[in-house]
Order: C-alpha cells, then structure tokens, then sequence
C-alpha cells in the first residue's frame, strides 16, 4: 500500500506539466485502485492458504485418529480370535461348524483327537469330515445319516450316540446356527460319555446284582420276573420259581464266623450256577436265600429235575480252606400261570420251601394251595372298590418332605386310605394292584387330583412360598393320554397355583412309552405343574434317560437307603445318584428315612430333600394343617 502512494506521488510530480489536470488525477485513481484490488487479492489468497492449510492439519488428524481406532480394532480382534481359538482348543467337547452348502466354517483340534484323526488335518467340505470321521465309528450310517438329516432340517436338533471302534462312547448333537435370525448353517457339539457310560454301567451293576455273589439282587428277579409272566400270558406257559434255602447256614455263621460264612454262599453260588439249566435266572434273595426262575415251562418235569440236580450237587462238600463243609438244601417250587403276580409266586414258593423243611429238609416241594380264594377275593375288592368310591370311602393322608439345609416342611406326599368304616383302614397294597388291573385306578387317581387340588386351596393362608404337595400318579393314568386334560380341569376349578402341584411318575411308567412320556411331561410343564420320577432304582435305573425328560425331581427308592449305614456299596451308589442327578440340576428327595444317622449322612451327600419315619408317619388333613401352623422345624 505504500509503495504504490509513492508511486502515485512521484506519476503526479513528473506528469504536473500534463495540460489535461483531470485526465492524470483519473489515471492516478486507476492505478491506486489497482493496487488495492491487488492488495484485496493478495489478502484472500493469504486467507485461504490459511483456511486450506488448517482444513489439511484437521483431515490428517482424523486421518490418523482413524488409522488409531482401526489398530486398536485390529489389536482387539486378534485378542478375540486368540481367546476364541484358545477357549475352543481348551473345552472338553468337539465342534463343527457348517454352512447350509456344506462348508466347513470351523472345527476344533478336539474334534480330530476324539475321533482318532491325524492332527492338522484340513477340513473345507463335508464330505472331507465324513471321509475322515466315519472309518472310526462303530455305525457309520447312525452319523451320516444324522449330519445329513441335520443339512436338510438345520432348525430340527439332531442328536445321537455313537461308540468309535476304540471303544469310545459319543454324544453328538446339532442345533442351528443364525445370523439376524437367518439360519446360516448347523453346529456340531461332540461329548465323549465313556466315563458317564462306565459310571452308569457300575451304577447299575450295583443296584442290580449281590455285592457278595455277583449273582443278580431281589431288584432284577422282580423286573425278569414280571417279564417272564408277561410273556407266559401272551405264549399261555407257565414260570416256575424256585426258592431255594440252605439248610443251617446260621450254625456255619456263629461257629466259623462271618468270613467263612460268607466264603460259603460264594461257593453256594458257583454250584447252583453249574447246574442251572438254558435261560434260567439264579438270584440270591438274601441271606442264604436264593431263587431261580424258569421261563416258558410247558410243564414241572424240568423244575423237578433242576430240584434234583441241585440236591445232588450239594452232596458234594465244600473246600473252604482246610475246611470241607457239607450242606444240604430245602427248595420250594412254585408254578404260575397268566393269573399270577410276581409277589404271590415268590410267596408260593417261600411257603413250599417251609413245607420241604417240615418234611425233613434236604429236599424240595411243589406249592400246593389248599383253597383258592384269590380270585374270590378280588371280585369282592373291586365290586368294594365301586362302593368306596360313591360313598366317599377313601381318604388322604400326607408326609412332610423336610429340607435337609433348614429343617423346614418343603412338601409333602399324599397318601390314599381306604376306610370302609370307621377307625378300619385297608392298605394301598390290597386294593391299589386290584383296581390298576381292573381301570378302576383312573377315577380313583382324579378324585386324588381334585382332592389336592381342593386341599391346596384351604391351606393358601398357612403355606409357605416354596411348599409343593406331591401326588402319585397310576403308570395307566399316565399313559391314558387325559392326564393333562384332568389336572388343567381340577386346577380350572379350584384357582391353585399349578407350580404348588407335584406328579409323581414311576420309572416303569416313562419307560414302557418314551416318547409318550415326553410328551405327557412336556404338557404339565407347560401348565406349570412339577413332576418327579418315583422309586428311582426299581425300573429301568438309566440315569442317561433323566437328560431327556423335563422332570424337577428324583425320588431315590427305600430299598437304596435301607442299608446306608452298614453297607459301603449302598452309600456308593446313592452318593453316586445324587451326584450325577445334581449336574442335571434335577433335586433329589430320599425316602424311608428312619432315623437322625440317615438323614445326617444324606445331608452330607448333598441329598435336598428327605421323608421318612424319622420326620414324621403319615397323619391325617386336620393334623398335617396342624403342623403347617406351628411351622415345624426338625432341626
């Protein structure tokens, strides 16, 4: 700006002689505008090199706030897939993951180690797993054939048990895999079960078989038993059982002691083994007691000469040391037809044994009824049983269940009486057989139903939160296909809350129908209704089903807790049940409960839930609110 005055200056001062004054004052206007334009430019170029220059630094400032965050996102993906890769190489179970074309998105190392496939081994399609897997299983088809049902119906789960030719017990199982809810592929879970398997097999060795003999317990006689007359109603044979008792055993026992004694059942044992004709069972009922049934017997010719080859064989003394002990044998034979139960054939026998033994001993005879009142007997149970039930006759009873961590009532069990008249009660065993047989069971079981259902709702001011009354429930009312719509019914009527109601459901029952089962407990788990399996151990004794059913609670049989205080394979098996019932996270009630050693030793199992006689018998309504008032504590 002032070097252009000065140039103005100097313009004006040489050009003063110029004639036209106001043509040279219009030429120094010009230039001094040009000037200022020039400066103005010159000032907004400035301005925006300026504005240029700081837009620049703010872009390479985010240009390297953004380099950052990408870093930082990639530093945290490679932790991500570090523990991701760690996390599946450190589980016990084997993945697959599948797209729906077959493409192997994922697997695991463990994935190669259980199926015994060479490490490092390159998965990228289906076929490359199943060319890999299938050589080391057992049934190549069970788990094809599942991959393939999983491929065509990846929304269906797919499960199954495979066994590797190196002996290995495997669960597989598929479920779908979705992306924004749109499935995208399958993946493949693979437990090893051995360990589970070999646990099960122990466990159910154990409640199935003498510890002593190794000879099959009263449990498994009672389940082939009933098989066995079963099968001679449909084939219209006979059963024969043989009860076999050793003729003074008890001297052996306080003379020699216990050690030899029990040496000598052992021997006892191995004989009647090796004269036990084709498809006979041999058990030992219990203390020198043993019985062996004969299936499918057309006639007692071969009971006759089984009797006589055991006879025989006892001539034989027994080397026990340096001991040789003769012995001799009494044996009841008992034969029964399609009219026979389990229970009444066994006492036939025992009953014939006592007539062998009147007659000398050291031989055998046949059970011979001197009247046959039975089916009088029950004809005139279940025209009563028609009477009781328009009259009113019968009545519920109930037995605490008590926590074993607090002492409190958590439950109780209803229990049916029958009583015809006043003061005169029947026992469940006399009539509940009779009217399971003849369908009277099911109205029986829904005046059970609306009874509780009733009682719950009288006692609604004096339960606790956490109370659930406990119903059985007959395997035919189970299985009949109406019990969801008997106990939506009662529930309708009386307002109870469905979760302060308890089925209890036998082994026996679930297992004749599976299926069945499962989809009848499905049913009352969506009313809200709890159920438990009942004398767990007496059926099939599979813990592997319990992960199939929805059930809440497992009631451990009386005959597994009988004998926990003197005997070391029975705590074994019960703490084992607790155990493994627990990890299905399932609660665990214990019954027969006599005294305060039991229910101690159970509380330190883990056991949740106890009754017994220890706690309390089973009282009547007005005395169980009775006690609901008082809040007792059994601790």
């Amino acid at each position: 700006m002032t070097r252009h005055r000065l140039l103005a200056r100097q313009i004006k001062k040489h050009l003063s002689s110029v004639p036209d004054q106001s043509a040279l004052e219009a030429f120094l206007a010009a230039v001094n505008e040009a000037y200022e334009q020039h400066e103005r430019d010159r000032k907004l170029l400035e301005r925006s090199i300026d504005l240029s220059s700081e837009e620049l630094g703010a872009r390479y400032q985010e240009s390297q706030d953004q380099l950052h965050a990408l870093r930082e996102t990639q530093l945290a993906l490679e932790n991500s897939y570090s523990l991701l890769h760690a996390s599946l190489n450190s589980i016990h179970e084997a993945l697959l993951v599948v797209t729906l074309e077959g493409t192997i998105e994922l697997h695991n190392a463990n994935l190669l180690d259980m199926f015994d496939v060479a490490p490092g081994t390159p998965f990228k399609q289906i076929q490359e797993v199943l060319d890999a897997l299938l050589p080391q299983i057992e049934d190549p088809a069970c788990l094809k054939s599942a991959i393939e049902d999983a491929l065509n119906t990846p929304e269906q789960e797919q499960q199954t048990e495979i066994k590797t030719i190196s002996g290995h017990f495997i669960e597989a199982y598929s479920s779908p895999r979705r992306i924004e809810e749109h499935l995208a592929g399958v993946v493949w879970t693979f437990r090893d079960v051995t360990e589970l398997k070999v646990k099960e097999e122990e466990a159910r060795h154990r409640a199935y078989h003498d510890q002593l003999t190794g000879l099959p317990n009263r449990r498994l006689l009672s389940a082939r038993l009933s098989q066995a007359l079963k099968s001679a109603r449909e084939h219209k044979l006979q059963t024969a059982v043989l009860f076999i008792d050793l003729d003074g055993f008890k001297d052996v026992n306080d003379s020699m002691g216990h050690a030899i004694g029990d040496a000598l059942l052992r021997e006892v044992a191995d004989r009647l083994e090796s004269c036990l004709p084709t498809g006979t069972l041999l058990s030992r009922h219990g203390g020198d007691e043993f019985i062996a049934l004969m299936e499918k017997q057309s006639t007692s010719r071969q009971a006759r000469e089984f009797s006589q080859a055991i006879l025989t064989a006892f001539q034989i003394p027994f080397h026990l040391g340096e001991e040789n002990i003769y012995m001799s044998a009494s044996i009841g034979i008992a034969l029964g037809d399609c009219h026979e139960d389990s229970a009444r054939l066994i006492s036939q026998a025992d009953m014939a044994m006592y007539q062998a033994k009147q007659k000398g001993k050291n031989t055998y005879e046949f059970y011979t009824p001197t009247n046959d009142s039975h089916s009088a007997h029950r004809l005139r149970i279940r025209n009563q049983l028609n009477i009781a039930l328009e009259h009113n006759q019968f009545e519920l009873f109930f037995q605490p269940k008590v926590c074993l961590d607090s002492g409190s009532i958590r439950g109780a069990e209803a229990l049916i009486r029958w009583q015809p008249e006043p003061g005169e009660f029947r026992s469940p065993l006399e009539f509940i057989p009779i009217a399971e047989e003849s369908g009277q069971i099911i109205p029986i079981s829904q005046w059970v139903i609306e009874r509780c259902c009733q009682h719950l709702k009288d006692w609604r001011e004096d339960l606790d939160d956490d109370f659930v009354l406990a119903l059985n429930i007959s395997a035919k009312h189970f299985q009949r296909g109406q019990l969801q719509e008997d106990m939506a019914q009662a529930i309708s009527q009386t307002g109870v809350n469905p979760a302060k109601l308890e089925l209890e459901v036998t082994e026996t029952a679930i297992m004749d129908d599976l299926d069945l089962a499962v989809s009848t407990l499905m049913a009352l788990k969506k009313l809200g209704i709890r159920t438990a399996i009942d004398d767990f151990g007496t059926g099939h004794s599979s813990l592997s089903y319990l992960r199939k059913l929805p059930i809440e609670i497992l009631k451990i049989d009386k005959s597994f807790i009988d004998e926990i205080l003197t005997s070391r394979e029975d705590r074994t098996l019960v703490k084992g049940i607790i155990d493994m019932v627990h990890a299905l996270d399932i609660e665990v009630v214990a019954e027969g409960v006599e005294n305060h050693q039991m229910a101690e030793l159970l509380k330190n199992m883990g056991c949740d839930l106890v009754q017994g006689f220890h706690y309390c018998k089973p009282i009547s309504e007005r005395e169980f609110v009775q006690l609901l008032k008082t809040r007792q504590c059994y601790i």
